[in-house]
């Protein structure tokens, strides 16, 4: 099964639930401060640092409206993941990269609800599985070697044997987290954690799942339910 197949199944089990009368869709958007799980071989260098960086998301919720304490959310997202690594010797001599990805992201997600008598305003948990298809990506490198920087940028060739960046275009995780609801308005955090290895199958040619690039990402949005 290819990867665009897998994120269709995965945005066909939201779609499947729209008939329901009492389901609440909402718009949110947000950010998104993304970073980067590596090779842990390379953590060990003592002169490796890894920093986040800030994206942008929205998207549609949809809450199936289950029960008044148990539901399914289904949603679709635009969302902005990746993350920045840097290699210093010296402040003269140091390697910087930033990576950057745009992606189509479709979580589905349990979720408990604590709301009062009224039903409009509370707290909630919600945890579940994603699915995301990349639209695009690319690595900045910054290099400067005694004192002299020299920039690149360079786009993710996406499943494909292209000398250039290369990614694969599906990732998946687990995301979870909680927030409130005052009647129709509501604030979302939530953590994800990203299990697919994004870089291209045969990265040092050995196959053996590394190096590997991993996302990680704390996710705050607003939003409001009609």
């Amino acid at each position: 099964m290819n990867a665009k197949t897998l994120f269709l199944l995965a945005a066909l089990i939201g779609v499947a639930f729209l008939p329901a009368s009492f389901a609440q869709i909402g718009i949110k958007a947000g950010v998104n401060l993304a970073n980067m799980a590596q090779d842990e071989s390379i953590e060990n260098y003592s002169d490796y640092e890894k920093k986040s960086v800030v994206g942008f998301q929205a998207g549609l919720t949809l809450d199936l409206g289950l029960s008044d304490l148990f539901t399914i959310q289904p949603e679709v997202l635009y969302i902005q993941k990746g993350g920045k690594s840097t290699f210093t010797a010296n402040d003269n001599n140091k390697l910087e990269s930033r990576y950057y990805y745009n992606y189509v992201e479709v979580p589905v997600l349990a979720k408990l609800k604590f709301y009062g008598a009224d039903g409009g305003s509370g707290f909630y948990f919600l945890a579940g599985p994603y699915v995301s298809l990349a639209l695009s990506g690319k690595v900045k490198t910054d290099l400067t070697v005694l004192g002299q920087t020299t920039s690149t940028e360079d786009d993710f060739v996406f499943n494909n044997d292209d000398a250039r960046a290369r990614a694969k275009r599906l990732d998946y995780g687990v995301s979870f987290g909680g927030g409130i609801k005052i009647n129709r308005l509501f604030l979302d955090l939530r953590y994800n954690y990203g299990l697919n290895n994004v870089l291209d199958n045969d990265a040092d040619n050995n196959n053996d799942d590394k190096p590997f690039l991993r996302h990680r990402g704390i996710g705050l949005t607003a939003g409001v339910e009609f």
